[in-house]
């Protein structure tokens, strides 16, 4: 059957239809296009032709279509009059476009469907600009419901209107129990300073990072960092407060703690009794003790700026200890407790000894070195005062010994003057006994007084088996009245030494005199030498006599402690120093009523 589409005044009707500013289409039963207008053919860029030529669903949206569907049977059904609905049309270009349509279906008399009137209207820019509200909305929401900060909002009136998870978290009040009251999180002492807040926020103000308290529900105060604006509607009037705020109360308390260790370092620093100095990376001076000051004469002023290389108080003579030093610092290692001189600004040679240590950032890295410098030249005076003594010691007890051995060769030479002046025998054999006598007379005595005498410290090449004969020579009385053997085995090698004579001799001496000792009786003490692959020699001076229990054994060395009746203490202790300032250790073993066995070694140049 044909449809009719003419009007009453269909001169009217077509002027309409035609010039519409919305779309408007005649459909059919099915859902052809039986005519559509020029508006319609611009928003979906299909000519009039085109659009006779397929019908509504060919050109719906997919995801669009069975609810369309739907709908056009419901009113063909007459389940429903008309329709308005918002759906989807894919443009010729392929795009989608967004429509409003309203939907009339035409009847005849007897209420039978004939066609659908619709009229549609582009709705696309309000329904994209309303996803994107929507989208940023969930955004919004999104972004407040999982953020790690607490959030809150209250009203012009300070009620709370929303708080997220992290506040309830925060803070340990639930969503339901601060709701439409006051915040709860202001502590009574800040009331009245939040109000002034929150009066400029209200004036348009931002308040950002607030550094400030507030309370957690069980009582306990918080320190969290704050920013407070303005909460507005869609006109931009402001109608309450939006608040954001984290816990920093570890980091504060991380700060407080940092800054009482950073005064504590400034007040170890500047208190301290030996000189500091802290470079940076480029070897200027950054800072300087008031210790500094003290020991070496140069104010601050003088130095803080200065350049290693041009600090004034660094001896010519210690170039190359200075020079090591700066280049094991700056490749981030320690020099600990070298002994070595300073100037003082008077021109004084102060002994010191330097501690040099990189310092580092918190990431690790270098950022420059410090430097401490003790003072020791008083502490080096007493050393020496104590070594001397301790030498005189030794001397003294040696000199009994040695009286006996000079009145042998005196006797022998009274003799033989008195066989002399009676005339008896040949004088020249005499004369040669008694220079002999003479000589080993005066070898005696020589080295009784090396040993007494002060000595400037003097580093030589010696040969060591050389200087433990000599020493063996000086004792060698005491051993004959002590019925004791001396046996040397100087083993092949190296012999020689960079040393101090005199030191090494006041060792040798002490430990072979302590030897002597320890055995009443008698017995054999054995020296042996051997060097140790061209790199450092080993001297054993190993006796046979009472042993020195274990418990004994671990204080060696400590001040005062002795075994002797008359000792004093401080052979050993002075001995191990000796060794230590050669470069070289001592090793002590000994098994009680068997003997003792003392190693010493010492690097062959030091």
């Amino acid at each position: 059957m044909a449809i009719d589409l003419t009007f009453s005044q269909p001169e009217l009707f077509s002027q309409i239809f035609e010039y519409s500013p919305i779309g408007m289409s005649f459909l059919s039963k099915e859902g052809k296009w039986l005519r559509v207008n020029s508006s319609l053919c611009r928003m979906l860029g299909y000519s009039e032709s085109e659009f006779l030529d397929m019908t509504f669903q060919d050109i719906t949206h997919p995801d669009d279509l069975a609810r369309s569907l739907h709908i056009k049977n419901q009113i063909l059904e007459g389940n429903m009059e008309n329709c308005e609905l918002e759906k989807r049309f894919i443009h010729k270009n392929g795009f989608t476009v967004w429509v409003l349509v309203v939907i009339n279906c035409m009847r005849d008399v007897g209420k039978q469907p004939l066609f659908f009137i619709s009229q549609i209207k582009d709705i696309t820019e309000s329904k994209l600009a309303e996803e994107d509200l929507k989208a940023k909305t969930e955004q919004l929401e999104s972004f407040i419901e999982n953020n790690a900060d607490a959030i809150w909002m209250i009203d012009a009136e300070d009620t709370l209107l929303e708080v997220n998870p992290a506040f309830e978290k925060l803070f340990g009040w639930s969503s339901e129990e601060v709701k439409g009251s006051k915040l709860p999180i202001i502590p009574e002492f800040l009331i009245d300073s939040i109000n002034n807040i929150h009066q400029g926020i209200r004036a348009g103000e931002t308040v950002v990072g607030l550094e400030t308290t507030r309370m957690r529900k069980d009582g306990t105060l918080i320190h969290v960092e704050a920013t407070l604006s303005p909460l507005r509607d869609q006109r931009g009037a402001i109608i309450g407060i939006t608040g954001i705020c984290r816990d920093v109360t570890a980091k504060k308390l991380a700060e407080e703690d940092l800054k009482a260790k950073t005064q504590q370092l400034e007040s170890f620093i500047e208190n301290n009794a030996d000189s500091i100095l802290i470079f940076n990376n480029e070897g200027f001076v950054l800072r300087v003790n008031e210790a500094f000051e003290h020991t070496f004469g140069w104010s601050k002023e003088e130095v803080i700026g200065t350049e290693l290389h041009l600090l004034p108080f660094i001896p010519a003579a210690c170039a190359e200890e200075f020079k090591h030093s700066r280049e094991r610092v700056k490749k981030g290692l320690s020099v600990i407790g070298v002994e070595t001189m300073r100037l003082h600004k008077n021109g004084d040679l102060l002994n010191v000894v330097l501690t040099a240590s990189p310092i580092l950032d918190g990431k690790g890295s270098q950022i420059g070195w410090s430097v401490t410098f003790r003072d020791i030249t008083e502490w080096k005076i007493a050393q020496d005062h104590l070594q001397n003594s301790e030498k005189l010691s030794v001397a003294g007890q040696l000199a009994a010994g040695i009286a006996h051995e000079i009145r042998n060769p005196i006797t022998s030479i009274k003799g033989f003057i008195h066989l002399m002046q009676s005339g008896f025998g040949e004088k020249k054999k005499y004369f040669d006994i008694m220079t002999s006598e003479i000589e080993r007379i005066e070898m005696i005595l020589s080295e009784l007084l090396i040993l007494a005498k002060p000595q400037l410290i003097k580093y030589e090449r010696k040969d060591i088996r050389v200087l433990l004969s000599q020493v063996m020579t000086l004792i060698d009385s005491q051993a004959i009245l002590n019925n004791v053997e001396f046996i040397a085995e100087f083993k092949p090698g190296v012999t020689h030494l960079y040393c101090d004579e005199n030191q090494l001799k006041q060792v040798f001496i002490n430990f072979i005199k302590n030897a002597i000792e320890s055995m009443p009786n008698g017995g054999k003490i054995t020296i042996e030498i051997h060097s140790d692959h061209d790199q450092e020699m080993k001297i054993r001076l190993i006796d046979q006599g009472c042993g020195i229990p274990n418990d004994v054994l671990s204080k060696l060395g400590q001040p005062f402690y002795t075994t002797k009746e008359k000792g004093t203490g401080l052979g050993f202790m002075v001995s191990k120093k000796i060794i230590e300032n050669h470069s070289g250790h001592i090793k002590v073993e000994s098994e009680v009523d068997k003997g003792t066995t003392i190693e010493i070694t010492l690097p062959f140049s030091n």
